[in-house]
């Protein structure tokens, strides 16, 4: 008898039993119990605030906490989609010299995404919430036209949860473009390390995540975190590698 094939829903279903799983029994490996407490003040701000804006070093668990969050919101219905989203702003070589259409030349900018996804549930998971469409890409020179959330019929919010990273590689001007973006019922984590910027800046000229910061971090609703080199949770020579970049 040929066996019979599982729903979505049931195989989400068990999607949802293997995070909650791996959760404790990767618990340490992953830093979800966090290594200091500023991780854990920003895992709680991103949870009580509609933007949520985060500015730190490589190895502060910036981009992994945000996805943390949004696969609890997306498990207990709180969002019906992540979105996931990047400035295309190349540092040297151009897009154009990798290999693929566009849209596997963009993938290739959301790897960082995809590997720390992958860390928490496993390839299987990742690949149904791709093909199911839970987890979307969508670069941010595209997104002019889009508004990421709304309501459903009943009138209950129908939200995304937006993570944004590299944004130290916006304009002011993009970074308008992504916040005006935001739905009702939606959740934005923008993120980024501000020591790295591929912009070519006037002088004086500030880069979208250090204007949004100033301009919008104490309207209500909105949060902000600054990791230094001390919130460094890898491995300690890449810590004093760091540092020497600072001096």
């Amino acid at each position: 008898m040929a066996k019979k094939k599982r729903t979505f829903n049931q195989e989400f279903e068990e999607f949802e039993d293997i995070v909650r799983e791996k959760k404790v029994h990767l618990g340490y490996r992953l830093n979800l119990k966090f290594k200091n407490k500023k991780q854990k003040e920003y895992y709680v701000g991103i949870k009580s605030n509609r933007i949520f804006l985060t500015r730190g070093s490589a190895g502060t668990g910036k981009t992994i906490i945000a996805i943390l969050a949004a696969l609890e919101m997306l498990k207990d219905g709180s969002i019906k989609k992540i979105l996931i989203t990047k400035p295309i702003v190349e540092s040297s070589s151009s897009m154009g010299f990798l290999p693929g259409d566009m849209t596997t030349k963009i993938s290739q900018y959301m790897v960082s995404f995809y590997s720390n996804l992958e860390k928490i549930i496993g390839r299987e998971y990742l690949n149904i919430l791709k093909q199911e469409g839970l987890i979307v890409e969508v670069p941010l020179n595209f997104m002019r036209g889009n508004t990421f959330g709304g309501v459903n019929e009943d009138g209950t919010p129908s939200g995304y949860f937006i993570i944004a990273d590299e944004m130290q590689n916006s304009t002011v001007r993009e970074m308008k473009l992504l916040i005006s973006r935001l739905g009702e019922g939606s959740t934005m984590v923008i993120m980024g390390d501000t020591d790295q910027v591929d912009l070519r800046l006037a002088r004086n000229e500030k880069n979208g995540l250090d204007d949004a910061v100033d301009r919008i971090s104490n309207i209500n609703g909105v949060g902000n975190i600054q990791f230094s080199d001390d919130d460094i949770v890898r491995d300690p020579f890449l810590i004093e590698i760091m540092k020497s970049y600072k001096s």
